[in-house]
Order: C-alpha cells, then structure tokens, then sequence
C-alpha cells in the first residue's frame, strides 16, 4: 500500500472509531487511582533492599550527622534532607531522576560520587527506578546515624501485624430480604455494602458475562458461536458447563500459568549488564502450565517448587517434575560483573520465597531487622543458612559450557549420567569431531578460487557442461575437484562415525539440588559478607511461629547433614501457617476481580495495605484448606459463580461519591486486558492463531551465549503466532508487544501489574508490522468468507470476533461510509511507485478499518 494513502486512511479510522466508541462503550469515567499518598510498595522495597544500604556504605560517612564535617551541606540520612538537598540544591526530586543531583553524581556526569569508584550499573539502574516510583524514603528526620546497624533492635510487636495471626473460620453474615446473593462470598460482599447504605449492580448482559469469563479463565476472547449459545440460553445449568469446560481447557493452564510466572520473577537471561541467556529455563514454564492444567493442588503446588528434589515420587514423570518445579529458585536475575554474587542469589531465593507464598517482604532485613516488620536480622539469617545449604545451577554464566563434562557442572539432567570414564571418552570424541569440522572447513577453503567461485551443482567427477560464462581453465580445475572431494569425503565419514558413536545429549533443566555439607550462616553487618556477626541456626519466621505455636515443630526437624529446604516447604503449607492460603486466596481474587482484597498483594506486611474485607478473606482462606483441599481450580470455579463476579460495571454516581475506589465491590470494576491476552486476542480475530503447545523455546533455539556479543537472535523477529505465554523472555529483549502494554520487569517479584495507557501503545498499534500483518490477515478472511454475502455481514462479524457483541445501526453505517470512501483508492502515480507488486486497494482498506478495530479502547477493555 502507498504509504501516504495508508496513514491518511489510519487517521480517519482513528476517527471513525472514535465516534463508535462514543456510541458502543460505556460512558462511566474510569476507575480511579490509588491514593497517591500511600507510598508505593515496590519503591519503598528498592530503597530498603538498595538505596539505604548503599547510603549507609558509600555516603552516610560524608553525608549524615555521624560527621562533624558535612560535606557540601547535604545531609542523606534522612527524607526531608536528601528532598532539601545542599549547596547544589535537591539531591533528589521524586518522581523527576534527570533532575536529581544524587543520580547525576551516581552517574559521574558532573560531580563524582563516591570519589573512591563508581557503583555497579545495576545499582544506579536502581536509585534511577526508586526516584522514578517517587522515591518512598520512610526516615522522617535526621538525627545520629549509628555506623553500623544494630542487628538486634526491637522490631515491632508480631501481635500487631494482622496478616499473621491465626485463620479463623468467619460467622456467615445473616442478610435479611437477600434476592442477590447466590454464595456465601456475596453475602459478606453485601453485608459491607449495607452497612454503607449501599447495593449491588444486577447481573451483566450475557455477552459481556461470557467475554469476561472468556478472557479472565483462558486469557482468549470467546467465538461467536459461544456468545451466541449462552446469550439465547443464560441459565445457571449452561453457565456451569461453560465454566467447567474452560477450566478442562489446556488454555486455562496457558492463561493461568502467566499470573504466577509474574510473581516468581520469571525469566530466561540473567538480566543486567551480562544478559546471558539461560536456555533451560523453558522447562519450569511448561511445569507450571502442566500443573495447574492438572490442577495440582498448591500445597503440593508450593513444596515441588522449594523441595521438588527431596521429595518422595510414585513414577519417573512425576519424579522429573518435581526436579523441573525447583527451577523457580534458579530462574531469578543474577549480575555477573563479580562481587557478590552466592549472596546475591540467596537473597534473590529469599525474596521470591517470602513475596510468593507468604507476602511478606523477608528480604528487607538482610543488612539490619525489618523497619516496618516483626522481622529481625537473624530471621532473615536463618532463611539463608537454608539456602546457603542449596546448590543452584542455572548455567555457566559468562563461560559457555563447551562439552557434557562443562555442562554437568552448570545444568541439572533429567537422563541417567554417564560414569566418569564415560564422560572423559565422550569429552575426547566430542574435541575430536570439533577438530575434523575445521579440518574440513580448511580444506574447503585451500580449493583454488576459480573451483570455490563454480557453482556447487557442478563441483562434482560427473560429467556436465559449464556454461559459456565459465572460462575453459576453471573447467580444467573442475576436472581436478574430483581428488579433493575423496579426502573431503573421507574426513566426513570419519565425522559421521564418530557423532554416531556420541550418545543423544542428556535432557538438561535449571534447578537446584543439595550442597554436599549443610551449614548455619552468620549475620552479616550491614550485608557485608567481609563483616560477619553471629552464626544462627537454621529455622523460620519467629513471629510467625510466636502467634501460631503448632508450627515450632518443623524448626526442629532439620537434620544437621540437610538444607532445610523440605522442612521449609512443610512449614510454609502448613494449615496453621495463616499467611499462605491468605496470600494465594487473594491472588485468585485479584486476578477475576481486579484487585485483591489487599491490594499490596505481595505485601502483607505493615507497610503493605489492610484487607478491605478482612472476614471475607479469612473465609476463603478456610475454605481454600478445609473444603477446597488447596484445589486452584475449585476455587476459581466458587469465585465466578458468584453474583459479585457476575455484576456489570455501569456506573453508578451516588455509589461512586460514596466508593470511588469500588474497593466495596458495588460493581465490577473495568479492566484492561494484559498484554499476553489482548495480544492474543489479535492474534484470534486475524485467525493467525496457533494454540498448540511450544517445543522447547526460542531462547533454547538461539543457543548458549551473551545478548550483544555475537548472539544470532534473528529467530527473535520472525512472524510468531503461537500464544504469548511462549514468547522470549530475554530480560534485556522482552518483546515490544508486551514491553509497551505494562508488562512487568521480568527481574521483579510483581504479583499485581500496572494499567496504563500511553502515546506509544497509540503508536505501536498504528505502525507495527506485526500488527498489520495481524489486520491484513483479519481484513483477508471477511473478504474471502463465502458466509458473509455483503459488507454489513462482514461487519458485523468483525464486531463478533472483537466485541462480542453485534454493532449498532450508526456504526453499520459508519463503517460503510469509511470502507466506500472513492477518495482513498491510490491513484495511478502511488501505483507506478509500487508496480512491483498489485494493489488490491479494496483489501488496503478492509485492512485498515481491521486495524482500527483491534486498535480500539473497547478492544483492550474488559467490562
């Protein structure tokens, strides 16, 4: 298509669609944003885990009132003086790092900070991320900075914090003339509603009810065949087989499976400035597809992941999947530049260990206790015996592993091993047949220039004539290949017998497996490991266990020759722990209704937000135990049949003045489809979709290495129509098509991603090529489907396959209006610039009204 045609068509369709989304979507504002006074947990995580210890380290010596001298007037040992900032002005302006003078000096372009060397990349990388998140800073004042932390300072009393203090099974609340309720759930929901004088939405329209479930259990939009089945039949029979259905569905692991990929930071490179790609990774991505597919219960769920190695199996595949599961401890961000890295990695296990399955944020109190948390420093010690007890193996890092012997260093193997004999033999055929490869390479290459430059056909002993444009002295030197050929042809047979003779390589996986002694660790003062405190053995959260006694009783049970790590899991799944069926209860409520009962869903701690139902999520926290047996899927069924989850979301303006934040659930709340969905939901509605499963990963295709040295990723930019969960996650090359619609740092524990909407998504939608490739393949489909008889058939369908609904009059006529428009067929000038290839402007222009739709609000809004 001409390209001045194409975008003068693309902006009237932006208008186009925007007068149909005036007249097609709802007209209700959206939901309105957290309170912008809470500080934001993930910044406030960054400045603990980060910005304090390094101040502390490198600052606090020149900057605080530990020194009688302070050095440019600017004191950072507190809030208000890093914000009032010295003789330079503000050391930091929150929300603004290109204007803060602390980064500027982090960064070396002006002044230099600390004159004694500059900091790792990745943890200037950081200070830059915590001013961006507004710089969360929870010292008020400054006063005397102790120079080193007092690693045994009371922290604050564990009957303060709710989230740890025993499930009790809530009283049902007694609602008088409840025409509403159809579960327990609802009952709490309209009891808290009541009490504000408040009342629920009525049920949403089947189509919109059927897009939502659609979506919310498989993460692709429903077929029209679908919609139109349970809008002529909504009863309470049909809406039951449907759910049932979807959650049988190998798509509901595939939608599934991506939520918890978020919260264990899932990734398949190391991330910062050595992004060495880790191509095994893939196989704990399929573990957690097969697993919720199989609907294992999450106890089980829990235990594979930290102990899968140790446990106890009743066949090989399930003995595999235990080991695969441990890859969740293996797959963190690691920076390779040296330094610290064991500790590094034991922090990383810590941190995805406490945020995933207890929501708290343990890792806060590796260089001093806990500042908002009944934590202390040796907890988070004792944590870390456990894991310093633990081997992972993730790859070889920066040095490739080069044979099977190199490779049994770095990978874990599924297969049998080869005695050690075994591997040198291997070893020695496998340096053997990498010396005949180049043999024959420089063989190749010692041919003289007038035979290598004969095209291959002919460089053979049988007879053929050259063509006229090849001289008759290199048809002489063709006569002469045929001796070089037999000693090529010997050296290749010499190749073939000995890959024969090299078994196929073992199926490798990341993980991690038992060290061979197991050890308490020490306090590390301020996280030094150079300044070690007092050894603690290895155990559990002391709170925890204070406000929940049954559960001392694993501390004991570690054997002195083992990690810890069974016991860890056994602790963690425990039925009187109470942080874990809260945590993952309100994961799942998170997920179908928008947001958590605590909206800090990886944050249960003090500094993290209240339960907005506290009784509710006790609730399902029993019943998630006692009657659900840990069954995700149970408990996803319970949830949607529920009248909250099958509320519309029109708008009501008395509820809204009374409950701007919906955190009462008077309706449900709109949403923004995730990237993996809206993106696949393109992908459908073009009818490019491919829903099987992948093989292996388009990382483990790339092969071993480092992005930028060398690594041919051009497997990465090639048409890709298989689901998004399958998509590369190279942590320094996440694909634009998720990168751009909030997709989260996948270095990061975020079991709640952000919803934004940007000038670029704008842009994106308009000019990748991926997209009109997407549209050019939906257009091409209306046009050629002998069903639809005319252009409202095929409009319509296309509002079928996008909305799920069928569009009204105006937008009939509209859309009309735009696709007859005379004046956007290119003319014969735009035509001889391209006459390499026909114009089909009719589909020119059925391509661009697709895109307008896929690019449309109500495309990517979930009612």
């Amino acid at each position: 298509m001409h390209r001045c045609v194409l975008r003068h068509l693309v902006v009237l369709a932006c208008l186009v669609i925007s007068q149909q989304n005036e007249s097609g979507a709802a007209d209700a504002p959206a939901d309105a944003p957290a309170d912008s006074n809470t500080p934001d947990p993930i910044g406030l995580e960054i400045f603990e885990k980060v910005v304090r210890p390094t101040l502390v380290k490198h600052c606090y010596e020149c900057h605080s009132d530990a020194t009688d001298d302070v050095g440019g007037d600017l004191w950072l040992d507190s809030a208000d003086a890093m914000r009032s900032g010295g003789i330079s002005g503000p050391a930091i302006i929150p929300g603004r790092p290109g204007a803060s003078t602390l980064l500027s000096a982090l960064e070396y372009r002006d002044t230099e900070m600390p004159p004694d060397g500059q900091l790792p990349p990745e943890t200037i990388a950081s200070f830059r991320k915590w001013i961006a998140r507004g710089a969360p800073d929870p010292r008020k004042s400054k006063g005397k900075t102790p120079a080193v932390p007092d690693t045994k300072s009371a922290s604050p009393a564990a009957s303060e914090l709710w989230s740890i203090q025993p499930v009790v099974a809530p009283e049902v609340p007694v609602i008088q003339d409840d025409q509403w309720s159809r579960s327990d759930v609802d009952r709490f929901i309209l009891a808290g509603l009541r009490e504000r004088a408040m009342s629920p939405n009525r049920d949403a329209a089947p189509e919109v009810l059927i897009r939502r479930l659609s979506f919310d259990l498989l993460g692709l939009p429903p077929s029209p065949e679908l919609v139109a089945s349970f809008t002529a039949d909504p009863s309470e029979t049909h809406y039951a087989k449907i759910v049932d259905a979807m959650l049988g569905s190998k798509e509901f692991g595939r939608r599934w499976a991506r939520h918890w990929l978020d919260v264990v930071r899932y990734g398949e490179s190391a991330g910062s400035s050595r992004d060495v790609l880790m191509i095994h990774a893939w196989r704990y991505r399929d573990y957690v597809i097969d697993a919720l597919n199989r609907d294992l219960p999450y106890d089980q769920f829990v235990t594979d992941q930290i102990a899968g190695d140790l446990l106890d199996s009743t066949d090989a595949q399930e003995r595999e999947r235990q080991r695969i599961a441990t890859g969740m401890l293996a797959i963190g961000s690691k920076s390779l530049n040296g330094g610290n890295l064991t500790h590094d990695i034991v922090d990383d296990q810590i941190d995805v260990v406490s945020k995933a399955f207890l929501g708290l944020t343990v890792s806060c109190a590796r260089c001093h206790d806990h500042k908002f948390d009944p934590i202390p420093t040796a907890d988070y010690y004792a944590l870390s015996g456990i894991f310093q007890s633990t081997e992972t193996l993730y790859g070889g890092g920066t040095n490739r592993p080069a044979g099977l012997a190199d490779q049994l260093k770095v990978y874990l193997s599924l297969d049998p091993l080869p005695d050690a004999k075994t591997r040198k033999d291997l070893d020695q055929l496998q340096k053997k047949a990498t010396q005949l490869q180049r043999q024959i390479a420089a063989s190749k290459r010692q041919l003289p220039n007038r035979i290598r430059a004969v095209p291959e056909e002919y460089r053979n002993a049988d007879p053929k004539s050259l063509p006229d444009t090849v001289d008759r002295k290199t048809a002489t030197a063709v006569r002469q290949l045929s001796a070089a050929r037999k000693i090529l042809k010997q050296r290749q047979d010499e190749l073939a017998s000995i890959d024969a003779s090299i078994p196929e390589s073992p199926r490798f996986f990341i993980g991690v497996r038992e060290k061979g002694n197991a050890n308490d660790a020490a306090i590390l003062i301020r996280g030094e490991k150079n300044q070690r405190g007092e050894v603690v053995p290895r155990s559990f959260l002391s709170a925890v266990n204070q406000c929940n006694t049954d559960l001392d009783k694993f501390d004991a049970q570690i054997g002195k020759t083992e990690s810890g790590r069974r016991e860890l899991a056994q602790w963690i799944v425990a039925s009187e722990n109470p942080l874990t069926s809260r945590v993952i209860v309100n994961r799942i409520w998170q997920h179908l209704m928008g947001r958590g009962i605590v909206e800090t869903v990886d944050n249960f701690g003090v500094s993290g937000s209240p339960p907005s139902h506290p009784t509710l999520l006790d609730h399902l926290a029993h019943t998630m135990v006692n009657q659900h047996h840990w069954s995700l899927k149970s408990m996803v069924r319970e949830l949607v049949h529920t009248s909250t989850y099958r509320q519309s979301s029109e708008f009501d303006p008395t509820d809204y003045q009374a409950d701007p934040d919906n955190r009462l659930r008077w309706r449900m709340s709109r949403r923004q489809l995730e990237a993996e969905p809206f993106r696949d939901a393109m992908l459908t509605a073009s009818g490019l979709i491919d829903v099987s499963p992948l093989d292996q990963s388009l990382v483990a295709r790339i092969g071993e290495g480092e992005v930028g040295r060398n690594l041919n990723t051009r497997v990465l930019e090639e048409p890709f129509n298989r689901r998004s969960i399958y998509l590369p996650i190279i942590r320094g090359l996440v694909p634009e098509s998720l990168k751009i619609f909030d997709f989260p740092e996948p270095s990061n524990i975020q079991g709640m991603r952000s919803a934004n909407t940007t000038p670029t998504q704008s842009l994106y939608l308009m000019n990748s090529p991926d997209v009109i490739r997407m549209a050019r393949s939906f257009a091409s489909n209306l046009l050629n489907d002998p069903s639809l008889a005319d252009d409202q058939a095929r409009i319509t369908h296309a509002y079928h396959l996008c909305f799920a609904r069928s569009p009204g009059e105006d937008e009939i006529q509209r859309a009309k209006g735009f696709i007859k428009q005379p004046a956007f067929i290119p003319d014969d000038a735009s035509r001889s610039n391209n006459s390499s290839k026909p114009i089909d402007a009719r589909l020119d222009v059925w391509t661009v009204y697709c895109q307008t739709l896929l690019a449309s609000a109500e495309f990517r809004l979930l009612n």
